[in-house]
């Protein structure tokens, strides 16, 4: 007769924290579902992922027996390196599991998690930052002491220049920054222009176009406007969890780990870091 034995019970439960897992770091990311994620491209065997972009054709007049000229178009690429391998490793003794009153186990998965969507977080604030510094220069200081309406307006107006897209548009500001938002008239709070059932995580409202985002992982007087193209993303490495036992120490091992990669897009045309213009 068959039976359902360890084996069967232990592979169904890394199923089950490896789908928690991966919604906890859905809940906590913020600023991932706010760039491009190339993750499909992220083949077994390569080290990175080239995102293609090319040059634009411009409409000519044409004059009266006279021959247009040939136009080209040139292909480039954006690499995305796939070196980022992010690890978070933890060991639980058994008296320790056994004898705690809360579920530690469960606390580590979470924790783990948690901390592996900041660091992404982190990687993706630190390319944003990464705004082209000539030619044209989309770093620029406030206008005032601190952020500001008319810094906002000029930051919209030099994406406006580069014809960036109108939508998918992003401010990134850290905790300090969210005062200067809400003091601008035009400042309209996430729960006043919809259901929140959709809004991206860190979101607290719009503003000229741009959906705000708050997250400690930008630094306070260093916001960031920016599109959706901006940043490009990809894992090669889904978060993977794995478990083993380490009799020596009579403890039992937790790893989490992924492989991916980020980086700024389009020579970092497509932000505007504000407060600096270094």
């Amino acid at each position: 007769m068959a039976q359902i034995s360890t084996t069967e019970v232990s592979a169904t439960s890394v199923q089950v924290v490896t789908s928690i897992v991966q919604e906890v770091l859905k809940q906590e990311a913020k600023l991932l579902p706010t760039i491009m994620d190339y993750s499909a491209f992220a083949v077994k065997g390569s080290d990175q992922v080239k995102v293609t972009k090319r040059t634009q054709f411009a409409a000519a007049d044409k004059a009266e027996n006279t021959a247009l000229t040939a136009q080209e178009i040139t292909f480039s690429v954006d690499s995305i390196a796939l070196s980022k391998n992010k690890a978070i490793y933890a060991a639980l003794e058994r008296i320790g599991e056994i004898q705690a009153t809360p579920n530690v186990e469960s606390e580590i998965i979470m924790e783990m998690a948690k901390e592996l969507a900041l660091q992404v977080d982190k990687d993706i604030a630190v390319q944003l930052l990464l705004a082209s510094a000539a030619a044209p220069d989309h770093r620029i200081a406030f206008a005032g002491a601190s952020l500001a309406q008319a810094d906002l307006l000029e930051a919209r107006r030099l994406l406006n220049v580069q014809n960036v897209p109108m939508d998918n548009r992003f401010l990134g500001i850290a905790p300090d920054e969210e005062k200067a938002i809400l003091s601008i008239a035009d400042f309209v709070r996430a729960d006043a222009y919809g259901s929140a059932g959709g809004l991206i995580n860190g979101e607290i409202g719009r503003l000229y176009g741009m959906i705000v985002v708050m997250s400690n992982v930008f630094t306070a007087g260093t916001p960031v406007v920016y599109h959706k193209s901006a940043v490009g993303f990809a894992k090669q490495l889904d978060a993977e969890y794995s478990t083993d036992k380490d009799l020596k120490n009579s403890a039992k091992e937790y790893l989490l780990e992924q492989i991916y990669g980020v980086a700024v897009l389009d020579a970092g045309k497509r932000q505007v870091k504000l407060g600096s213009a270094t």
